[in-house]
C-alpha cells in the first residue's frame, strides 16, 4: 500500500469511454492509442486502492475508514460503506469484497448486495494487502513478516507462510498459478506455491513493494531503485529492467497488454509496451498515485495524496 499515509460525488468527466466493457481479459497485443485522463472521480480523503468487481469499482479510501463504489458508467459514486480505520487495498472473490484494514489489524468482508460488513478477521499485525487467488484470500503482516491464507468458506486464517529475511512483505497479487509477494526493503520478492504453501525468493531491484501479475509477466515495481522489473514466471528470471519515473508503485496491465505504472515521488504514470519493454507514455495524475488497477477497460488510479481516483483510457 500507499502507507505514506449511499452519496453522490463530484465527478469531473473529461469524457466518458469504454465504461461498459469488462476488463477481464489481457491481451499480450501490441500497444495502442493515445491514454488520456477521462475523468476525475471525488471519493474522500486519501483513495488508497481499487478494483473492479460485481459491475462496479470498489474504493479503499484511508483517511475516511470507508469502502467507496463507483458506477463505470455515470463514474459517479453510489455507495459508501463504514469499514473502520485505515482501509486501503481492495480484493473481489468468493462473492465479497474484501479489505485490508490497515489501522485495525484486519480483514474486513464486505457483501456486494446489502452493502455491510458481513466479517472482521481479527490477525495480530496491520495488513499491508489483500488479494484472491487459488481459492482463498491472502494478506501480509508487514511487521511480523507473515503471509496470511484465509479460506473464504470459514473466515479462518488456515495457513500463516513466514516470509524470510525481516524486509517487511508488502503488496501482494496472485497470477500464473501463484501468489507473489512484494517486499517493503530488500531486493528480493517471494512466490507462494498455493499447492503447498511452499515460499520462494527471487532477486529483483531494491524496494521491490509492489508487482502485477500475469500468465506471460510478472512486473516489480522496485521502489527505491526507480525500476520495473519483468520476471518470467516460468523460470522465475528477471528478462528486462526498465527505468520509470520517482517512487513507482503498483502496476496494472491494460486490456492491450502495456503496462501502467504509477509513480509517487514524480505524480505520474508510465506506461510500458511489453513488445519493446521500453516507457512510451507518461501521463500527468494527482498527489501520490497509487496503486493502479485495470477495470471496464481503462485504468484507474487513486490519488493517495489527495481526494480523487483518475480514470485514464487509452484511446
Amino acid at each position: 500500500m500507499g502507507r505514506t499515509t449511499l452519496t453522490c460525488a463530484t465527478v469531473v468527466v473529461v469524457a466518458i469511454a469504454s465504461a461498459g466493457l469488462a476488463g477481464a481479459g489481457r491481451s499480450s497485443g501490441t500497444a495502442s492509442g493515445t491514454p488520456s485522463v477521462v475523468a476525475k472521480i471525488a471519493t474522500g480523503a486519501g483513495p488508497c486502492s481499487e478494483t473492479g468487481g460485481f459491475g462496479y469499482v470498489w474504493v479503499g479510501v484511508s483517511g475516511d475508514g470507508t469502502l467507496v463504489r463507483i458506477d463505470p458508467a455515470t463514474n459517479a459514486v453510489t455507495a459508501r460503506i463504514d469499514v473502520g480505520p485505515g482501509p486501503c487495498r481492495v480484493a473481489i472473490g468468493a462473492g465479497s469484497v474484501w479489505v485490508d484494514g490497515y489501522a485495525s489489524h484486519s480483514v474486513i468482508r464486505v457483501d456486494p448486495a446489502t452493502l455491510k460488513v458481513v466479517k472482521k478477521i481479527n490477525l495480530p499485525d496491520q495488513i499491508w494487502d489483500v488479494t484472491f487467488g487459488a481459492n482463498a484470500v491472502w494478506a501480509t503482516g508487514s511487521s511480523l513478516d507473515f503471509v496470511a491464507r484465509i479460506n473464504p468458506r470459514t473466515n479462518k486464517v488456515v495457513k500463516k507462510i513466514h516470509v524470510p529475511g525481516f524486509n517487511g512483505p508488502a503488496n501482494l497479487r496472485y497470477g500464473a498459478g501463484a501468489v507473489w509477494v512484494g517486499a517493503q526493503l530488500g531486493r528480493k520478492i517471494y512466490r507462494i506455491n498455493p499447492r503447498t504453501n511452499k515460499i520462494r525468493a527471487i532477486t529483483v531491484g531494491r524496494g521491490p513493494r509492489s508487482l502485477a501479475a500475469s500468465r506471460t509477466a510478472i512486473w516489480i515495481s522496485n521502489r527505491l531503485s526507480n525500476t520495473v522489473s519483468r520476471l518470467n514466471p516460468k523460470t522465475l528470471k528477471v528478462v528486462a529492467t526498465i527505468r520509470v519515473g520517482k517512487g513507482p508503485e503498483n502496476p496494472a496491465v491494460a486490456d492491450d497488454g502495456t503496462v501502467y505504472v504509477p509513480n509517487t515521488g514524480a505524480n505520474t504514470l508510465s506506461r510500458i509496451d511489453p513488445a519493446t519493454n521500453r516507457v512510451i507514455d507518461v501521463i500527468d495524475v494527482g498527489p501520490g498515485p497509487f496503486p493502479a488497477a485495470s477495470a471496464f477497460g481503462d485504468i484507474w488510479v487513486p490519488s493517495s495524496g489527495g481526494t480523487e481516483v483518475y480514470r485514464v483510457h487509452a484511446g
